[in-house]
C-alpha cells in the first residue's frame, strides 16, 4: 500500500523537479542520465501497433498507420532499438536522440518528402532546419545522433543499445528516470516548492479551527517527510508498455527500485515473505475480483493514514448533519461511523491489512461478497446492533437477525434492507429490499449480498480456512468484461452494448483486465493488463458511439 502512495508521491516530484530546473543556483557533475526513453526496434514495434489498431476496430487507421510508417522509416535500422538520453546541460534537461541507421541517404531521401532538407557541415555533422527551428545531427557509429546543439553532438555514446539495457526487449515503450542523477540542490528546491505550496494552502484555510489547522500542518508535515525520503532512497522509476499480439493482449507497468541498504528496500524486500488469509476469498466464477494485502510498519505512514481517515470521516459527519435524517437516527449514525473511526485508527496501529472482495453477475444475478480483517469484529458486531434496536419502527427500517449461525468462527447475521427504487432495470436487480449476510470474528468483518442467502458468504469461509496464512502479491485483481456487458444489456438493453457484447465474444474468452503488485529486489512493480477482446469492445463501442452521433 505505501508504494503505490509513494509512487504517485515519486511522479508527482519529478515533474516538479523538471520544472525547476532553470533555477537551480549551481552545476553539477552527473554520471549517469537523468532519463532514458526506450523505442523496440520497428522489425517488432511496427507489427504490434498495427495489431494493435486492428483489434480495437480501426482497421482503416492501422492501413493509414502502416503505409506513413513505411515511408518515413525509410533507411532505419529496424533490428535496433531506438533512444533517447536526457542529460543535464548547464542545469537545463537536454535531449539526444539515437537512431540506428542502415542507410543515411535513404532516411534523409524521406524526410525531403517532407520539406526536410539537412545541410552537410562535414565530418558526420548536419544541421536540419524544421519549420524555423534548428537541429542538429550527427552520423556515426552506425547510429544518427540528433540534439538541440552542436555542443551536445560532441561527446556521444559509442552504443546507446548498452544504455538502454534490457528495456526494448521487454517494452515497446519505456522511461527510465535515474532519480539519483537529479543534482541534490535540485531535488531540495523541488521539495522546498513543495513546502511553500503546502503553506500558502494552509494559510489560505482561515474557516479552520486552531485544531484543525494543527491536524492539516501535521499531516503536511508527514507527507512533506515521505516525499524527502522518496528523493533520498529512490534509485529508479520506470514506466514501460508493450503490446503482446502472441498472447493477444497489452500491458502497462509501473516499477520503482531503491538503494540497497535503505530504509524503504528493505521494507520491501520485506514484503516476499507476505502472506493473506484471503486468496481464497470468493465467489466462484466471479465476474470481478480484487485483493489487497500489505504491511505497515514506519509510524510516519500510519500518522498519514489516520490524519487521512480523519478527514474522510470528517466529510461523512457533515453529509449525515446536513442529511434528511431524523434527530435519533441522526444520532445512532454518527456514534457507530465514530466507532468505526475507533476501529479503524486500531486497525492501522496494528498495521496489517488484509482483504478481498468479488461481484458476480452470471445468470443476470447479483452477487456481491466483500471481507477482510479488521482489530476488532466483535466490537463492530456490538455497535451494529445497538444501530438497529435503537432506529425507530416503519416501513424503510432494517430488519435484523443477529447471531442466528456460527461457522468455522463465523458469526453470521441477517439484514434486510427496504429500498425503493423507480428505474424498472434496477429494480429488476435488486427488488424491494436488499439482504445482505454479515460475517463478525476476533479479527475480521466479511458482508454478501446473495439471492441465495448465507450459501455464497459460507463457500466461501470454507475456501479462506483451508488457505489461511498462503504467500501472496501485495495486490492482485480482474474484471471480466464479457459477463458484465451481457448482464448490462440484460439490465437495460442497448444496442452499443450489444455491438460490444458480440464483438468482445470473437476474442475466444480474451476479455480480461487484470491488475497484480509485485516484489522485486528493493522495489515492487505494478502491471496493468488488457487482453483483446477488451480492445474490440471498445473499439466497437465507441464507432458505434460516433456513427449514432453523426461522426
Amino acid at each position: 500500500m505505501r508504494f503505490y502512495r509513494s509512487f504517485i508521491l515519486a511522479a508527482t516530484l519529478l515533474a516538479a523537479s523538471s520544472g525547476l530546473v532553470s533555477q537551480a543556483t549551481r552545476a553539477q557533475e552527473v554520471q549517469k542520465p537523468i532519463a532514458i526513453v526506450s523505442i523496440s526496434p520497428l522489425e517488432r514495434l511496427l507489427p504490434d501497433i498495427t495489431y494493435l489498431l486492428k483489434s480495437a476496430n480501426v482497421p482503416e487507421v492501422s492501413g493509414f498507420f502502416g503505409l506513413f510508417a513505411n515511408q518515413y522509416t525509410q533507411g532505419i535500422d529496424k533490428t535496433k532499438p531506438l533512444g533517447v538520453i536526457v542529460n543535464l546541460d548547464n542545469q537545463m534537461p537536454s535531449g539526444l536522440i539515437c537512431l540506428p541507421i542502415s542507410d543515411r541517404d535513404q532516411f534523409f531521401g524521406a524526410l525531403g518528402t517532407m520539406g526536410v532538407e539537412p545541410d552537410d557541415l562535414g565530418d558526420g555533422l548536419f544541421e536540419i532546419d524544421v519549420n524555423g527551428q534548428l537541429i542538429y545531427a550527427k552520423d556515426a557509429n552506425g547510429w544518427l545522433y540528433v540534439a538541440q546543439t552542436e555542443a551536445i553532438l560532441a561527446t556521444v555514446p559509442a552504443d546507446p543499445a548498452a544504455l538502454l539495457g534490457d528495456l526494448p526487449k521487454k517494452y515497446n515503450f519505456a522511461v527510465r528516470v535515474n532519480v539519483q542523477a537529479l543534482p541534490d540542490d535540485m531535488r531540495d528546491m523541488a521539495t522546498e516548492q513543495i513546502r511553500i505550496g503546502f503553506e500558502r494552502t494552509l494559510a489560505e484555510q482561515g474557516e479552520q479551527t486552531e485544531e484543525e489547522q494543527e491536524l492539516a500542518r501535521e499531516m503536511g508535515e508527514a507527507q512533506i517527510a515521505q516525499i524527502e525520503q522518496l528523493m533520498a532512497e529512490t534509485e529508479q522509476v520506470i514506466f514501460g508498455w508493450a503490446i503482446d499480439s502472441k498472447e493477444q493482449k497489452t500491458y502497462m507497468d509501473g516499477a520503482a527500485q531503491f538503494l540497497a541498504g535503505s530504509k524503504l528496500a528493505e521494507q520491501c524486500d520485506a514484503l516476499k515473505s507476505l502472506a493473506s488469509d484471503y486468496t481464497a476469498f470468493k465467489l466462484p466464477g466471479a465476474s470481478a475480483y480484487f485483493r489487497a494485502t500489505s504491511r505497515i510498519d514506519d509510524e510516519n505512514d500510519k500518522k498519514v493514514m489516520k490524519q487521512n481517515l480523519a478527514n474522510s470521516m470528517k466529510q461523512l459527519e457533515k453529509q449525515i448533519e446536513d442529511g434528511n435524517v431524523g434527530d435519533d437516527s441522526k444520532e445512532l449514525t454518527l456514534g457507530l461511523l465514530s466507532k468505526v473511526k475507533e476501529l479503524m485508527e486500531k486497525t492501522i496501529d496494528e498495521g496489517t491489512f488484509d482483504g478481498a472482495g468479488s461481484v458476480s453477475v452470471a445468470d443476470n444475478s447479483l452477487k456481491f461478497l466483500v471481507g477482510g480483517r479488521i482489530a476488532d469484529g466483535r466490537m463492530l458486531e456490538q455497535e451494529l446492533k445497538k444501530l438497529v434496536a435503537g432506529l425507530p419502527s416503519g416501513p424503510t427500517t432494517p430488519r435484523a437477525e443477529f447471531d442466528y449461525e456460527t461457522y468455522e468462527g463465523v458469526t453470521l447475521h441477517r439484514l434486510s434492507v427496504p429500498v425503493k427504487i423507480a428505474d424498472p432495470g434496477a429494480r429488476k436487480v435488486f427488488g424491494d429490499e436488499l439482504k445482505f449476510v454479515i460475517g463478525t470474528a476476533d479479527k475480521a468483518l466479511m458482508i454478501s449480498l446473495a439471492p441465495n442467502g448465507d450459501a455464497a458468504i459460507k463457500s466461501a469461509i470454507k475456501s479462506m480456512t483451508s488457505a489461511t496464512g498462503k504467500t501472496a502479491n501485495p495486490i492482485e485483481g480482474v474484471v471480466e468484461l464479457t459477463q458484465i456487458l451481457k448482464f448490462a444489456q440484460a439490465v437495460s438493453p442497448n444496442s452499443i452494448l450489444d455491438i460490444a457484447a458480440t464483438s468482445i465474444e470473437k476474442a475466444a474468452g480474451k476479455d480480461k483486465i487484470q491488475v497484480l503488485g509485485s516484489i522485486i529486489p528493493r522495489g515492487q512493480i505494478f502491471r496493468l493488463t488488457i487482453e483483446e477482446g477488451v480492445l474490440r469492445a471498445t473499439g466497437a463501442a465507441v464507432t458505434a458511439g460516433n456513427q449514432r452521433a453523426g461522426f
